[in-house]
This record gives structure tokens, C-alpha cells and sequence, in this order.
């Protein structure tokens, strides 16, 4: 029985599943986030390995892992991957590893294939893209302070300013400050000020606004629907750079866009196709980008795709 582990880990959580070659659902197991950035190695590491012990639990006894597949959060730069790498493969003797960044996983979970763009959107922004030849390249994803244009965290910042700048008559009057306010139990725009100045408000707060930009936007309000124009540049500029600087073959180029700003029914979508044009297929990643995970895996092993695998594969939401 071959089997293909397939994994995904970021910030929040660590997702893996087991799949055999006949696209039967050994394990799906969740635990907690594994980004070495934000927990540290020992930490993120103690994560993998109890997740490892965990699948390794749930598979039969005749089960034979034929790869591993790693899509991590925080391993961009080489020398990180090439550590993570060097520790999972202690974990995975006699068995083929690979460790990429979590971008790769959740493009080819979106549009089946290798080729293409995916844009990611949450807390933070990033694209990632290859070409047919398989070159590579990556735009954005550099945090909070110096990146991240575009982001949950970036409209959820603009549309806090936005309140306190039609408080001062900056702008005018927006929706943003009723909802706001009443999220938050305050009667007052001048309240926000220790709010989001407290430690306790955190960027996942800050990022969480955006919801609200989104709520205020659907009824017309024109600061939001602003925001959501300049967010929808912001993340639109990543692709059009992936895109000059990778020269694609094909004549429409899949862009996948996944992460909390790209929910079913997100403005953003619309917007972000608008600006790129004919020749790009922008597409919501509508699968989890553990399934783009363990299509690498099975990729990485070197055996023939199976439509039973396939089958199997696409019942895991």
C-alpha cells in the first residue's frame, strides 16, 4: 500500500493527510501552527514531529510512505528550507522529502496544475508564481512593517485611519465608524485610541476590521469602497510583476487567489481580474491547500497518476 503524506503548515495551523495511490483517505490530522518565524525552530519542530508520530499512528501496518510533502510557512529563505528539510528527513528515513513555502501547495490545489500564480491574501499578501520552464519568483510577503500591501492587515489599518480622519474632518462622514465602534463596544472615535494602542489588540485584530470594510463597501459606502480600490491595485501590482518577470507561454495564465480576503463572494476578486485583463484566469482556490500539498507528493515519488487518486483527492474539503 503506497502512500503520500502531504503538508501544510502556517502561522494558525498544521494540516497534513495521508492518501494511498487508490485515492483512499488514511488520516487528516490538525494541530497547532508551525511557522518558525512566529513559534521559533524548537517549537515548530516539536509541532512536526507530534504530527508525524500522530500519522504514522493512523496508517496500517503494510502502509509504505513513498513521499513527504512539506509546504511551510516561514521557510522562504534557502537556508531555513534547507535546515526544516534536513530535520524532517531524520523523521522520514527511506522515504523522499521535500520542504517548499506554502505557496506552491496552494496553487496547485487551485488550478490542478504547476504553472501559473497564486496571490494570497490574509493577514498578509504574497504571490508566488513558475513558469512552464519552472522558474520561479516571489513578490511581497514581508511582513507587516515593510510589506504586505494590500493585505488584511493593510485595510484593516487604512480603515482605522480612515475613522479617525473623517473625525477630523479629513474625510468624510463613512459607515466605518458606526460598525467599528459597535464591534467594539465603544461610543466614541477618540475610544479607539487605547484600544488599538493595548498589546492585547494584536495584527489578527487589526486584520479583522477588514470584514467590516467589506460589510460597509456592500452598502456603498464610498471610503470603504475606496479601501477595497487601493487594496485591489496593491495586490493586482504582485501579479503584473510575477508576470513581466516569468514571460509565461500559455495564453491564459491561471491566478489563484486564496486566503481570507478571497472568500466565495469577495469583492476583491472581481476587482483584481478587472485589473489584470484578458489574458489571465484569475480562480478562488476553492480546495484546501493541503490537497496542492499531497499532488506534490505523489508528483515527488515518481508514480504514474492514478484517476483513483484523483477521485480520492478531491473528496478532501
Amino acid at each position: 500500500m503506497r502512500v503520500y503524506i502531504g503538508i501544510d503548515g502556517g502561522g494558525t495551523k498544521t494540516r497534513a493527510v495521508a492518501v494511498t495511490s487508490q485515492g483512499q483517505l488514511l488520516a487528516d490530522r490538525t494541530t497547532d501552527g508551525c511557522n518558525v518565524n512566529h513559534y521559533g525552530w524548537d517549537y515548530a519542530q516539536q509541532v512536526l514531529s507530534g504530527l508525524f508520530a500522530e500519522l504514522r499512528g493512523a496508517l496500517p501496518e503494510q502502509a509504505r510512505v513513498a513521499a513527504v510533502y512539506l509546504g511551510l510557512a516561514g521557510v522562504d529563505r534557502e537556508e531555513d528550507r534547507e535546515r526544516m528539510q534536513a530535520f524532517v528527513e531524520t523523521q522520514w528515513t527511506d522515504t523522499a522529502v521535500t520542504v517548499e513555502h506554502d505557496a506552491l501547495p496552494a496553487l496547485v490545489s487551485g488550478s490542478g496544475q504547476l504553472a501559473g500564480i497564486v496571490l494570497i491574501g490574509g493577514t498578509g499578501s504574497i504571490a508566488f508564481g513558475i513558469n512552464e520552464a519552472g522558474e520561479e519568483a516571489r513578490v511581497g510577503g514581508w511582513g507587516y512593517l515593510i510589506g504586505d500591501e494590500g493585505s488584511g492587515y493593510d485595510i484593516g489599518k487604512r480603515a482605522l485611519r480612515a475613522v479617525m480622519q473623517s473625525y477630523d474632518g479629513r474625510l468624510p462622514e463613512t459607515l466605518l465608524t458606526q460598525l467599528v465602534l459597535k464591534q467594539h463596544g465603544l461610543q466614541d472615535a477618540t475610544e479607539l485610541i487605547p484600544l488599538v494602542y493595548a498589546e492585547s489588540f494584536t495584527r489578527d485584530s487589526v486584520a479583522a476590521v477588514t470584514r467590516l470594510v467589506f460589510q460597509a463597501a456592500a452598502s456603498g459606502d464610498e471610503v470603504s469602497l475606496q479601501l477595497l480600490q487601493e487594496a485591489a491595485d496593491d495586490l493586482s501590482q504582485l501579479v503584473r510583476v510575477l508576470l513581466h518577470r516569468l514571460q509565461f507561454s500559455q495564453p491564459s495564465v491561471p491566478v489563484v487567489v486564496t486566503g481570507g480576503l478571497f472568500h466565495k463572494g469577495s469583492p476583491l476578486v472581481e476587482r483584481v481580474q478587472e485589473r489584470l485583463g484578458a489574458n489571465v484566469q484569475v480562480m478562488v482556490g476553492e480546495r484546501p491547500p493541503v490537497v496542492g500539498a499531497v499532488l506534490l507528493a505523489q508528483k515527488l515519488s515518481g508514480d504514474s497518476w492514478t484517476s483513483e487518486l484523483a477521485d480520492g483527492i478531491t473528496r478532501i474539503t
